[in-house]
C-alpha cells in the first residue's frame, strides 16, 4: 500500500528525467502538469465528490470524530498560520504570501482519503472504513473547501481575498456541486447503479496514481534554504497535528480505536489537492509539490516499521 505511493511517485521522477533526456523543456513539463491539474480539478473530482457524498456512512456515534477532526485541522491553520508570521518579522526571510499560503495549506491539510482510507481500513476493518469516510467527509472535505480555499484566495495571485469573492467562488466550484448533488441524490434515496458507483470508485483510485505521479513528473531539487522554511509546516503536519487529534480526543472521551484513527488520519502527508489549488488560485506549485513529496516520504518512514508489524 505504502509501496506503491513510492512508486508512482518514482515512476513520475523518472518520466520527468526521461523527458528532459529527450530535450522536453521544463516548461512544457509544467505545462503538462498544470492542464493535467486543470482537467482532474474541473472534470474528474466533481465525480468523486459525488461518489463520496452518496456513499458516505453517517451515525451519530461519528459526531466526536468530525469534532476532533475539525478543531485539529482548523488549530494547525492558527498554528502555523502563526508560525510563518514569527518567522517573517524575527528572521526577516520575506517568505511570499503565494509561498506562505501553499505552506498553510499543506500544513493542515492531510491525504485522508487515499491514504488514511486503506489503512485504516487495513488496521480496523470496515469500522476504520467508516471513521476514515468520517473524518473527512465531516471535516477534512468542508474545510478544504471553505476555509482552504479562503487561504488559497488571500494569499494567492489569482485574486485577492473579500468574503463577496470567497462565497463567488465557492459556489463556482464543481466539487462542489458534485457533494451537493451526492447529498440530495442519497437524501431522495434516488438509486444509483451499482456498476455506476463502482466506476466512480475505480476513477478515484485511478486519479490518486495520476496525481502521485505528477508529484513526481514535477519534483526538482529541495533547496537548503527552501527546506529550512519548510520544516515548520512538515513538523506541524506529521508531529504536531497527530498530538493535537489525540489531546481533543481524550478531552471529549474518544474510545480507544477511534482515537488511533483520528491520530494516524491527521498524521496524514499533505493533501495531494494542493497541487490543485496552487494551479486554480495561485499559490506556490512548487512549494506544494516539495511538501507533498517530502511528507510522503518522511511518513513513509516513520510507517514502514508500523506496517511490518501488522
Amino acid at each position: 500500500m505504502l509501496g506503491e505511493i513510492f512508486l508512482f511517485i518514482v515512476l513520475g521522477l523518472i518520466i520527468r528525467c526521461l523527458l528532459s533526456f529527450f530535450n522536453i523543456s521544463p516548461e512544457r513539463i509544467d505545462f503538462l502538469r498544470d492542464k493535467t491539474n486543470s482537467f482532474v480539478f474541473y472534470f474528474i473530482i466533481p465525480l468523486i465528490c459525488f461518489k463520496t457524498a452518496y456513499t458516505m456512512p453517517f451515525s451519530v456515534s461519528h459526531l466526536k470524530i468530525s469534532i476532533v477532526a475539525n478543531l485539529t485541522i482548523l488549530s494547525c491553520v492558527a498554528i502555523s498560520w502563526f508560525i510563518y508570521k514569527k518567522i517573517n518579522k524575527v528572521m526577516s526571510l520575506s517568505i511570499q504570501p503565494e509561498v506562505m499560503g501553499s505552506l498553510i495549506i499543506c500544513a493542515s491539510f492531510g491525504n485522508v482519503l487515499y491514504v488514511g482510507l486503506p489503512i485504516l481500513t487495513k488496521l480496523y476493518g470496515e469500522q476504520g472504513m467508516s471513521y476514515a469516510f468520517t473524518y473527512d467527509f465531516l471535516a477534512s472535505t468542508p474545510l478544504t473547501w471553505t476555509v482552504g480555499i479562503a487561504i488559497c484566495m488571500k494569499y494567492g495571485k489569482a485574486q485577492s481575498f473579500t468574503l463577496k469573492n470567497s462565497i463567488q467562488t465557492l459556489i463556482k466550484i464543481p466539487p462542489i456541486w458534485g457533494m451537493i448533488i451526492g447529498l440530495i441524490v442519497r437524501e431522495l434515496i434516488i438509486p444509483v447503479p451499482d456498476i455506476l458507483v463502482n466506476f466512480l470508485k475505480d476513477i478515484s483510485i485511478f486519479v490518486t496514481y495520476i496525481m502521485l505521479t505528477i508529484v513526481g513528473l514535477s519534483i526538482k531539487a529541495v533547496s537548503p534554504k527552501k527546506l529550512t522554511i519548510c520544516s515548520p509546516a512538515i513538523a506541524v503536519k506529521l508531529i504536531v497535528s497527530p498530538l493535537l487529534a489525540y489531546s481533543f480526543g481524550k478531552i471529549i472521551g474518544l474510545p480507544q480505536i477511534p482515537l488511533n484513527s483520528c491520530m494516524i488520519d491527521a498524521g496524514m502527508p499533505s493533501m495531494l489537492l494542493s497541487m490543485i489549488f496552487a494551479t486554480a488560485f495561485g499559490t506556490d506549485m512548487r512549494t506544494s509539490i516539495e511538501m507533498i513529496f517530502l511528507t510522503t516520504a518522511i511518513f513513509l518512514v516513520l510507517f514502514s516499521g508500523y506496517f511490518l508489524v501488522f
